[in-house]
């Protein structure tokens, strides 16, 4: 999207060619053609055309022709605004627009969002460096199609393989069965509300899920 923490990553890479996202750009342009009602995919065909094969100066020049469409002062600090960030990512706005050249479209923001964010941020929960780094691994994990039940399973054989273990690890139909159990015990003290209240492991079978993650991911 442009951000400061995209453009420091990616310098420190070789090989790496910034590409602007195409929801972002299509974003400004539309904020900067909003005022124009009828003759806004006309306004909008310009500046992508302006975009993919000429100068910055062609594209400033009809920036100030749309704030010349407008006499609120509101609106042109808008198109000023939407302006200064395709300006500022001019290159790689570009770049964007190149699909015949073969420019790929990028689905990391959808991957932080649907795999990380949607368990890890959502629910305004608080994670440690090692517990976000497992929990990351346990969601690539889960969304490559890997088995959950086998993970769990795998787990149970490696935990009494293991020199000195002492304690019976649970199966996963127990681990699942005692979820089961909780859950309905919250169905049943709170009713409709369980939903928004968030179930947690038992201590035990926490311990023995992290002994696996500490040692094998």
């Amino acid at each position: 999207d442009g951000g400061a923490w995209i453009k420091s990553g990616y310098r420190g890479l070789a090989d790496v060619t910034f590409v602007l996202d195409e929801f972002h750009l299509s974003k400004y342009v539309l904020k900067m053609t909003g005022h124009m009602k009828d003759s806004q995919d006309d306004a909008i065909a310009e500046i992508y055309d302006c975009i993919r094969s000429k100068k910055k100066a062609d594209f400033l020049e009809v920036v100030e022709k749309l704030k010349g469409c407008t006499d609120s002062e509101k609106i042109q600090a808008k198109i000023d605004k939407a302006a200064q960030y395709i300006s500022s990512n001019w290159t790689a706005a570009k770049y964007r627009l190149r699909k015949s050249e073969s420019v790929k479209a990028c689905s990391a923001e959808g991957h932080v969002y649907h795999v990380l964010s949607s368990r890890m941020s959502t629910q305004a929960m608080g994670w440690s460096n090692l517990g976000a780094g497992k929990m990351a691994h346990l969601r690539e994990y889960y969304y490559n199609n890997g088995d959950m039940l086998e993970l769990a399973k795998f787990q149970k054989e490696e935990m009494q393989a293991a020199a000195g273990a002492e304690e019976v690890v649970l199966s996963a139909s127990a681990i699942l069965a005692s979820e089961k159990g909780n859950r309905s015990k919250m169905m049943m003290e709170y009713g409709k509300y369980s939903e928004r209240i968030h179930s947690t492991l038992s201590l035990q079978n926490s311990k023995q899920l992290m002994f696996y993650l500490n040692g094998k991911i």
